[in-house]
């Protein structure tokens, strides 16, 4: 969107973008489908939330703000842009343990009205998830990749992991995420994977890139001439994809549309 940024400044504005192309496609499939929803489930969702709040209410000993410091901690020292393998260890284990404690936590102030120790206990463990879905996805991932950077692991690995890591939660007991991965298909890229402009060009190609590479320059010379928009749409064809509000072409700072 704007320019490539290994620290995550695309990442941040791709995120607010889908979401709210996610969020608006959701509410206008709401208004043209009959959505039913069983006033059970309603019912069991409220009874499940409600326990949680019964139980930090309860006689607890964890200090839901002392967890919060100490995953931030962890993350911080073991989690951050350079890391290691045995770091990443380290840090799983170590929060797999917050998360045990996490379901243990009491409330110290219990008076009604707004209660920001509430507020942090019902969220830390959710973090604390999050947390492990980040470091243990890490662990496993043996090179590097944009702001994932394996010291142990130098060099960016295509060939085995040009794939998307998908972590979801078995059951409310676990304390680690079950990991799977998206393949990503090179022969669907606009951009093939390669050299990014910043760091060594030492990486492992993916074995479908020389392909991409090209079939992408025989289709560039065959539409020599043409816009920009042109070769996008014949590279990778997504327009029909968009809510028709969005659809409108994109603008460089260096150039007008017509």
């Amino acid at each position: 969107m704007h320019g490539f940024n290994r620290l995550g400044g695309n990442s941040v504005a791709e995120t607010v973008v889908a979401g709210m192309i996610v969020g608006e496609s959701v509410a206008d499939f709401c208004d043209a489908n009959s959505i039913t929803v069983p006033t059970g489930l309603v019912r069991d969702f409220v009874a499940a939330e409600q326990a949680k709040l019964d139980r930090l209410a309860g006689n607890g000993s964890e200090d839901a703000s002392a967890i919060k410091l100490a995953m931030q901690a962890i993350m911080t020292d073991k989690v951050g842009i350079f890391r290691t393998g045995e770091a990443l260890g380290q840090a799983v284990n170590e929060l797999q343990a917050l998360l045990d404690r996490s379901r243990r936590i009491g409330l110290r102030n219990r008076a009604p009205g707004a209660n920001p120790e509430l507020v942090t206990a019902y969220r830390v463990q959710k973090m604390l998830k999050l947390a492990l879905c980040m470091a243990h996805g890490a662990q496993v991932r043996t090179e590097s990749r944009g702001a994932h950077f394996r010291e142990d692991f130098p060099r960016r690995n295509d060939a085995e992991w040009l794939k998307r890591t998908l972590a979801t939660w078995s059951g409310p007991d676990a304390t680690l995420p079950t990991l799977d991965y998206e393949v990503i298909d090179v022969g669907a890229m606009e951009l093939p994977p390669g050299w990014r402009g910043y760091g060594a060009k030492d990486y492992i190609d993916h074995p479908d890139t020389p392909a991409r590479a090209a079939a992408v320059a025989a289709l560039r010379e065959r539409m020599a001439g043409a816009s920009r928009h042109e070769i996008q749409q014949a590279l990778m064809p997504y327009d029909e994809l968009l809510p028709p509000a969005l659809r409108g072409r994109n603008e460089r700072i260096d150039e007008k549309l017509p």
